[in-house]
């Protein structure tokens, strides 16, 4: 009987593709004899540089995928969102990636996200970080990120249905009250940008969006944002940051050890089984309307940890009347 090697199939958006490299790395370890590729739509770019998988990679779309990648091996489509463990909030999504692709519930030796830049973009990376901050008078860079890519166009500014992103005016409020010392540079879609936002920077747009990002990232000194990609980045350049959770939560989709969680504390979200249920998802949005718009006070609040970050005094807030919950660093929550 023939062997077959394995062609792994990825959908989804950038921070899910970026999620399943532990898991892919972990396969080769365990099948180093299986020569097997792994096709994702549009995000090949996040593969460049990785010893692993940069040649395993390749673009789904492109004409001879199937005949040079598909019809000859066996394929894998993992989908995390289907594994018991995930959808009843007992596994993140590095770890559902794991039990689909190695079919194991054991993760203790998955290893972290590792993304990698090359030599040329740590010094592209390096020569943009101080350029942002001399021409701003700066002393620290912040990754921003308010808005996730589920968000939609409309008069009073970008909607997100998935209750994932920021509103307009809570991150505009939110950038105002963060210190004077820091540039932020906005990463999220420039037309995304509030029209009286003149205090973040957008990152410029070129072709190869996720490999700038990086070389950023890597010398930047804090990431802010939701749940989203830039999360993910930041976390594989073990950056430090804060994230503004909704209608996710951060035992699925974050990292409660690494970065300080925030949400509405008076709103408890209602699980969204994405990908599985469609009809639920639907109502699940509805339940979760308007659940990451933030008080004023809320705000003041997010930026008092922000700045005090930024000037190396790490604090653990906690407060349990109006305003939020913030982690610990314990990963228990109140």
């Amino acid at each position: 009987m023939v062997k077959l090697n394995t062609t792994f199939i990825i959908s989804g958006g950038a921070g899910r593709v970026i999620s399943s490299i532990p898991a892919l790395e972990k396969y080769h370890r365990l099948n180093p004899d299986d020569d097997f590729k792994v096709l994702v739509s549009g995000w090949d770019s996040l593969f460049w540089s990785h010893p692993i998988l940069q040649d395993r990679t390749f673009e789904a779309n492109q004409k001879g995928t199937f005949n040079y990648h598909i019809k000859n091996n066996r394929v894998a489509v993992p989908e995390p969102y289907n594994v018991y463990g995930f959808y009843n909030q007992k596994l993140n999504i590095i770890q559902a990636f794991d039990e689909e692709i190695n079919k194991t519930d054991d993760h203790s030796d998955l290893d972290e996200i590792n993304l990698y830049t090359s030599s040329m973009e740590k010094v592209e990376g390096q020569m943009a970080y101080q350029h942002l901050l001399e021409s701003s008078n700066k002393k620290k860079l912040i990754i921003f990120q308010p808005f996730g890519s589920g968000v939609r166009p409309s008069q009073n500014g970008p909607v997100d249905p998935s209750n994932r992103s920021m509103y307009p005016e809570n991150y505009l409020s939110l950038v105002k009250k963060i210190s004077e010392d820091a540039h932020i540079l906005f990463i999220s879609n420039q037309e995304q940008r509030h029209p009286q936002d003149n205090i973040t920077q957008p990152i410029n747009p070129q072709a190869h969006y996720f490999r700038h990002l990086f070389s950023l990232m890597e010398r930047a000194d804090y990431f802010l944002g939701i749940d989203s990609v830039g999360q993910y980045i930041a976390k594989a350049f073990n950056k430090p940051g804060l994230v503004m959770y909704g209608a996710t939560s951060e035992k699925n989709y974050g990292f409660p050890n690494h970065f300080r969680i925030v949400r509405n504390p008076k709103r408890t979200p209602v699980y969204s089984p994405w990908r599985v249920s469609m009809q639920d998802t639907h109502f699940a949005d509805r339940s979760n309307d308007q659940i990451m718009k933030f008080t004023e006070q809320d705000l003041q609040d997010i930026a008092d940890i922000v700045n005090n970050d930024l000037n190396f005094k790490f604090s653990n807030l906690e407060k349990s009347e109006g305003g939020f919950y913030e982690n610990n660093n314990t990963g228990e929550y109140r």
